[in-house]
């Protein structure tokens, strides 16, 4: 009832075309009493209606006050015209409601969609088409299958990739600074984690940054957005594996939520503080020197323009 209630205020929303918008909390909180105090009236459990809201805008209404006269005129057609009612066909209101509910569809949207829309799109709307006898199972499965899509795409994400030149010599996801100092370290390997670290891409994330050699490893995670416990057990793995072998791990650039994370964990502990960044400029200059970073490498910027923001020394 309620996720059919704030369906309902979103079409209303599209079909108003107004800048002002529905409070979702409000909609359920004024559902929530209604259903709680119209059984000690005889009465039962309610709904918004998508077919009378629909056609009370389109015929014009534009406040609460249509809800209400739209009540009164049903109770007084209930009980005055109740027995001529009862006399009219089910084809006839079935046609009503299929007219309504034509209006009330953008039709135009509905066929750019179908154009243009990408192809996991084009699943969940036909889906969703063909289950609407039942809106309730209609709106479930559309929710169900759009988040196996999206874990879909957010799982095929390259989750590390190695920071090399492209064909014009450039690394793209960084400053060209940045990525001049990079070109230059060939002592060192320097990657790129990406996007979400979970139990998916987990397994990826491992195998990219365990088969290379013993040189020194920095692990850029500016672009790191979140990481579950699977991931974080990977990067203390990954981390322990490449100190048995002698190799030294350090990691740059990491995010304030990322950072909370890897020092709940211990991750920060594990690789040390004096091998966590601010930046992967500085990293860069601590494998030259194996002491305190210069000063003058702090001018070099961590990435495109902008980047340094978000960029914290873990304490």
């Amino acid at each position: 009832m309620g996720v059919e209630t704030l369906l309902t205020a979103v079409m209303a929303d599209n079909l108003a075309g107004i800048s002002r918008r529905h409070k979702p909390t409000k909609e359920l909180f004024g559902q929530g009493v209604a259903n709680v105090i119209g059984p000690l009236f005889g009465g039962i459990p309610a709904t918004a209606a998508i077919a009378r809201t629909g056609a009370g805008i389109q015929n014009g209404a534009t406040s609460r006050l249509s809800g209400i006269t739209h009540a009164i005129f049903v109770l007084v057609a209930t009980i005055v015209l109740g027995s001529l009612v009862g006399h009219i066909p089910m084809t006839v209101l079935a046609a009503i409601l299929i007219v309504v509910a034509w209006r009330i569809t953008s039709v135009p949207e509905l066929i750019k969609m179908a154009k243009t829309a990408p192809r996991q799109d084009h699943i969940v709307l036909f889906s969703t088409l063909i289950i609407t006898v039942d809106l309730t199972y209609a709106i479930a499965a559309s929710v169900f299958i759009s988040l196996i899509l999206l874990l879909r795409q957010l799982t095929s994400l390259e989750s590390a990739s190695k920071l090399e030149p492209d064909n014009n010599g450039q690394i793209r996801q960084v400053s060209a600074e940045l990525g001049k100092l990079m070109q230059q370290r060939k002592d060192i390997i320097i990657f790129n984690a990406q996007g979400l670290i979970s139990f998916h891409p987990a397994f990826e994330f491992e195998r990219r940054l365990l088969e290379h050699d013993t040189r020194p490893l920095i692990l850029r995670m500016k672009d790191v957005k979140y990481i579950d416990t699977t991931g974080l057990m990977t990067l203390n793995s990954i981390i322990k594996a490449r100190h048995d072998l002698g190799a030294r791990v350090m990691l740059s650039a990491i995010q304030p939520g990322v950072q909370n994370s890897l020092k709940k964990f211990g991750v920060l502990d594990f690789v040390g503080s004096k091998n966590v960044f601010a930046g992967t400029a500085l990293a860069i200059a601590s494998v030259t020197t194996e002491e305190a970073v210069p000063e003058n490498t702090e001018s070099v910027a961590d990435s495109t323009p902008a980047d340094t923001q978000g960029e914290v020394n873990p304490a």
